[in-house]
């Protein structure tokens, strides 16, 4: 997991040439005509599933793609006798705050925590998971057990923006900021629609630490957190961001062509 500590001040106050060049990158993608038309991305789960996010840097040599390959004929073929499921993919178009940087975030199921657990305790899996290092630059799988049940429809004409948060220990910072600005984030076409709290983390990054809060936004349009930005909700909150959190990663997604 990147391990360097962003200025909080800095996000706070994210200049506004960052975020229009982010928007630019992704208008210009839009812009481009596909070969073929986007589909939705759907995933619908049950409270008490095992969701998992992955975040992959890949290597792009010769030899980390074939050892790439030779990883998904085995850790799949295992992964599926515990109920392992591919769910979702979203490409990352920005990497805003970041230091290190994955090209698509992928969403993963299990039936349950216990088939997750299942997995890692077979004997094969070891091995398997011991080839990640020579194929991917960064890996980071985060999982946590359904509370609730999802039914989230990824659309190819919104953005998605997530931001993955190290909170301050006994700190609530971090949640009142969020409730400061959800009325302008409604307001300029923003909905949160997941939270991921205190999950596992895996990495092939030796110096990983857990999360405390995985947080999913959709928006309707490019520039709507730079609108959120400049209301009177966010700067009022930004004390509680700034007291609260102590590391933030803050990328930008949409669904894959």
């Amino acid at each position: 997991m990147a391990n360097t500590i962003f200025t909080l001040k800095a996000f706070a106050f994210l200049s506004c040439s960052s975020l229009a060049a982010s928007c630019a990158t992704a208008q210009q993608d839009a812009a481009s005509p596909p070969s073929l038309a986007p589909q939705t991305e759907q995933l619908f789960l049950k409270k008490g599933q095992y969701l998992s996010i992955t975040l992959p840097e890949a290597k792009t040599s010769e030899e980390a793609t074939q050892a790439r390959g030779n990883y998904y004929k085995t850790a799949f073929p295992l992964g599926s006798k515990f109920g392992l499921k591919r769910e979702a993919a979203l490409k990352i178009d920005n990497v805003i705050i970041s230091d290190y940087t994955p090209s698509s975030l992928i969403f993963y199921s299990y039936p349950d925590k216990q088939s997750a657990a299942g997995l890692s305790a077979h004997p094969e899996w070891p091995a398997i998971k011991a080839t990640r290092p020579a194929i991917w630059k960064e890996l980071n799988i985060f999982g946590a057990e359904l509370t609730e049940d999802i039914d989230i429809t990824f659309d190819p004409a919104k953005s998605y923006t997530l931001v993955i948060a190290w909170r301050k220990q006994d700190s609530d910072g971090y949640d009142q900021y969020l409730r400061g600005i959800e009325p302008a984030v409604q307001r300029f076409g923003g909905k949160f629609i997941y939270k991921m709290f205190n999950p596992a983390i895996e990495s092939n990054a030796a110096s990983a630490i857990a999360p405390s809060q995985l947080t999913f936004v959709e928006w309707d349009t490019l520039d709507g957190f730079s609108k959120v930005r400049a209301s009177d909700e966010y700067k009022a909150s930004v004390p509680y961001f700034q007291a609260g959190v102590k590391k933030i990663e803050f990328y930008r997604m949409s669904v894959k062509n």
